[in-house]
């Protein structure tokens, strides 16, 4: 009675690396998740030195860990004090005259908010940044596990059918 080569274990191969994609994909969304719960803190910044004109001036803080949402709330100088609608903030926290008020290169005092990240978010990110090298070694990973894989039916098979045929 001849035996005919079998494959092995191959659709257990394939369901284990479907099962780890779809893992890392809920991996990646529920540390997003918490990600975004996490930027969400308030922080309020009094009396930084800036100006308003056509070319902007970056806040300080826009650098800060999740940075996002700024608000001016107060605008000064030594003669007077904005309304603080006259400047236009990005989401970037860069600061520009929206009116036609003239304030090039005036020095002025601004008052600000913005939501933003501690140092959990920080962490998290820092693990998401890393975890995203997963999916561009994914490739690899299969292309390895399929080589081994035609190896193993090569080292069964080829062996068998030798002593079968003597």
């Amino acid at each position: 009675m001849k035996k005919k080569a079998q494959i092995g274990n191959l659709q257990a191969i394939i369901a284990v690396l479907i099962i780890v994609g779809v893992l890392l994909a809920v991996g990646f969304f529920i540390l997003e998740e918490f990600l975004d719960q996490l930027d969400n803190n308030s922080f309020t910044v009094s009396s930084e030195a800036g100006w308003v004109n056509e070319s902007g001036y970056t806040i300080d803080r826009a650098t800060a860990i999740g940075f996002n949402s700024p608000v001016i709330t107060g605008l000064w100088n030594d003669t007077r004090t904005y309304d603080p609608s006259i400047a236009n903030i990005t989401s970037a926290g860069v600061i520009t005259n929206g009116t036609a008020i003239e304030l090039n290169d005036t020095s002025v005092r601004i008052n600000y908010t913005y939501q933003g990240g501690t140092n959990s978010y920080k962490g998290l990110n820092d693990t998401i940044q890393a975890m995203l090298t997963i999916p561009e070694l994914l490739g690899l990973i299969v292309l390895i596990a399929m080589i081994g894989v035609i190896l193993a039916v090569i080292f069964n098979v080829i062996p068998g059918s030798r002593t079968q045929g003597a």
